[in-house]
């Protein structure tokens, strides 16, 4: 039975619950629209149909399709992929009033699904350079065609930062319209910075994936040693939790170290609150690393945690231009340690006071007008 309100499909190719971002748009969508999403892992609450991609259906198309390149007609190979095909088989003949294409992956079958409506594209990330394994390049390749083609002929285009906004104007110039940058910030959360705690508690949240210096995060702890703790709050990453596994052997023996899991994504600001310093020693080798503004470190800001990061350009921005903590110039484990205990005690409990000072601006106000504005622009609602 028809509702009387906008049809609109979200395709995603992570895990849903666990991405902050898909969350952020969903929860946006089901208040203007009968929303549909395609993805891994359960629905969120929300939508009226989910399709769930299973384990098998891999967002990475076949070696023989990324090898031949594009096939007849211009169709581009990430539209073979596991995942695509899976989403096109179920959703095959649906009428939408937009799609949201989510990754840069997701755009061959949200441009197929729509069939003349308009398409959103929400780019997550830059392809990388730096991508391994013998059909790589030509999947960046493939990754950018799709978003040189398919942006301009877009009904928006939306990214998470400012850095991404710029890279997106640059390679692809004269978008119509504009690019609008949506960060990953979070409600303002009435809280209050907590007293700095004996030992010192830092904290890091997020995904067990490889490549996001998590080994580096436990390596440093055995640097600082005694008067500090580390809690990794973790969700299994895409690989069956093979580097979670791998991360509880490496911190085994250092009883100042504690892997949990991960908590709800909506209730992160306050799982953070009462830790005092928020650790994000990312290796800057990749553009998503360096354009990316971390939605954990968003949400720690309303935690009123201090910040550790590395030379990564969006987050050293948001710390040095709020004076939120400290900035690793490198990402070695000694560095990254150094760097916290240069900042001390006194330093961190100054920093969570201004990130206390900070928070309401690095609320998610300014960011739901400019996302509310794309679903005018979209007519929906």
């Amino acid at each position: 039975m028809s509702t009387g309100r906008a049809r609109v499909l979200l395709v995603a190719f992570t895990r849903h619950r666990d991405d902050a971002r898909v969350r952020r748009l969903v929860r946006t969508l089901v208040g203007r629209a009968d929303v549909t999403t395609a993805g891994y892992g359960p629905a969120l609450p929300g939508p009226v149909r989910h399709v769930t991609l299973g384990p098998a259906d891999s967002p990475h198309p076949p070696a023989s399709a990324v090898a031949t390149g594009w096939l007849a007609r211009g169709v581009s190979p990430l539209l073979r992929s596991p995942a695509a095909r899976a989403t096109a088989d179920e959703l095959e003949g649906g009428r939408w009033d937009a799609v949201v294409a989510v990754g840069a992956e997701t755009l061959p079958v949200a441009r197929h699904l729509a069939d003349g409506a308009a398409v959103w594209a929400d780019v997550r990330a830059w392809p990388d350079a730096g991508a391994h394994g013998p059909f790589a390049p030509l999947e960046r390749d493939a990754l950018l065609r799709v978003l040189r083609e398919d942006l301009p002929r877009s009904a928006a285009v939306t990214v998470g930062s400012g850095a991404l906004a710029d890279l997106v104007r640059r390679e692809v110039p004269g978008l119509q319209p504009d690019v609008v940058v949506v960060q990953d910030t979070w409600p303002h959360a009435d809280l209050s910075p907590t007293p700095v705690g004996d030992p010192v508690r830092l904290v890091r949240a997020g995904v067990a994936r490889s490549g996001a210096g998590l080994e580096t995060t436990i390596d440093a702890m055995r640097t600082l040693g005694d008067g500090w703790t580390l809690d990794l709050l973790l969700s299994e990453g895409p690989d069956g939790g093979a580097v979670l596994r791998r991360l509880h052997e490496r911190a085994a023996e250092l009883a100042q170290v504690r892997i949990a899991p991960a908590p709800d994504a909506d209730e992160l600001p306050r799982a953070l609150h009462g830790y005092d310093v928020a650790t994000w020693w990312v290796p800057p080798t990749t553009t998503q690393a360096c354009a990316a503004l971390p939605s954990f470190l968003l949400a720690a800001v309303q935690a009123r945690c201090a910040l550790a990061v590395g030379p990564a350009a969006q987050a050293e921005r948001l710390v040095r231009s709020h004076g939120l903590g400290v900035v690793a110039v490198d990402v070695f484990a000694a560095t990254c340690a150094a760097s916290v205990r240069r900042l001390g005690r006194d330093g961190i409990a100054a920093a969570k006071q201004r990130a206390d000072a900070a928070s309401a601006e690095l609320s998610s106000a300014a960011d739901d007008t400019r996302l509310a504005g794309v679903l005018d622009r979209l007519r929906l609602g």
